[in-house]
């Protein structure tokens, strides 16, 4: 019965810090609208939805996708942490980071060295904040104004 008197205040505290922190978790899918995710892929898509998380979303349409995933807290590194790791790449040449100006405090592209078509992300630093923006269905010189054009969209709501 002892047991039973500790495990209940200790279940519940567990799960009422699990909901606050998913509560705090930003909605994704409404810092953009389907009509400008639409209006820059060129395409009809569908409403956003969440991926795993409130702080993801994507986007569909025929053969263009987007996805919009803003940063939290993980590995004990910050949003921002998270960003300058990212920026210095690390991944062995397998992925490109290039730097891109007039979004947010700071950015830059990614995405795999040596392909044209494998997706590309625009990762974005604004104040505490991190997202990325990634789009698929389009030629790597072709995705970079496109990924640009949603995220200084978000950036203007996050």
């Amino acid at each position: 019965m002892r047991s039973t008197a500790i495990a209940i205040p200790l279940v519940t505290g567990l799960l009422l810090s699990a909901a606050s922190s998913r509560a705090a978790d930003p909605v994704a899918c409404t810092v953009l609208t389907p009509a400008q995710v639409s209006a820059a892929l060129g395409v009809s898509i569908d409403q956003g939805t969440p991926i795993g998380r409130p702080g993801t979303c994507q986007w569909i349409g025929k053969g263009r996708f987007a996805t919009l995933t803003i940063a939290v807290p993980r590995g004990g590194k910050s949003p921002v942490e998270q960003f300058n790791a990212g920026k210095k790449g690390g991944l062995g040449g397998a992925v490109t980071a290039e730097p891109v100006s007039g979004v947010g405090d700071d950015a830059y592209y990614v995405y795999f060295s040596g392909t044209t078509r494998a997706g590309l992300g625009l990762v974005v630093k604004k104040g505490s904040s991190e997202f990325e923006i990634r789009v698929y269905g389009f030629e790597l010189d072709k995705a970079k104004p496109v990924a640009k054009t949603l995220a200084q969209e978000a950036a203007g709501k996050i």
